[in-house]
């Protein structure tokens, strides 16, 4: 009985079941990372319950906004697909990012917040209202910071070669 009042409350935006979203996606964001020769990172549990809240915060309000604190670097998405499909689409910038005049871009300061070598914890939560999934993803120590670019983010250390028959 329990599980169908959660299910209940879930599908109309009082409750937030995410599982195992916050590990799933530390564990993508890890394997990301690994391809920049950058540390993995810890996942915070304390920044975790913080990203989450807010992350119901902005399902409230319907939008993105970024927090004004500081002491983190913030990453947002809100989606109808996959939750982790933010963690893809934040990565994804890395093709838009010039590693010979490395800086900070509006373009991708997603992917900079999330490969930044400098930092080591990583708190993300989830919150789902209406079939939107909002994300809320927090780095510290703080990245995307002006004059640290060149130190860390480093270029990818693979060669992708995608299978081709002939």
């Amino acid at each position: 009985m329990l599980k169908i009042i959660l299910i209940l409350l879930t599908i109309y935006g009082f409750a937030q079941i995410d599982g195992g979203f916050p590990e799933d996606a530390l564990a993508r964001h890890n394997e990301h990372r690994k391809n920049h020769d950058c540390p993995d990172l810890k996942l915070d549990s304390d920044l975790s319950n913080e990203c989450a809240e807010y992350a119901k915060t902005l399902a409230g309000k319907g939008k993105l906004e970024p927090t004004k604190l500081d002491g983190y670097t913030e990453n947002l998405c809100m989606t109808i697909k996959k939750p982790l499909e933010c963690i893809e689409s934040w990565y994804m910038e890395k093709n838009l990012y010039d590693y010979n005049a490395p800086r900070l871009s509006s373009e991708t300061e997603h992917f900079t917040a999330m490969i930044w070598k400098a930092s080591k914890t990583l708190g993300i939560g989830l919150f789902t209202k209406d079939e939107n999934h909002y994300v809320v993803a927090r780095y510290k120590p703080k990245g995307n910071i002006i004059s640290e670019f060149k130190e860390n983010v480093p270029m990818a250390t693979y060669v992708f070669i995608p299978f081709c028959e002939f």
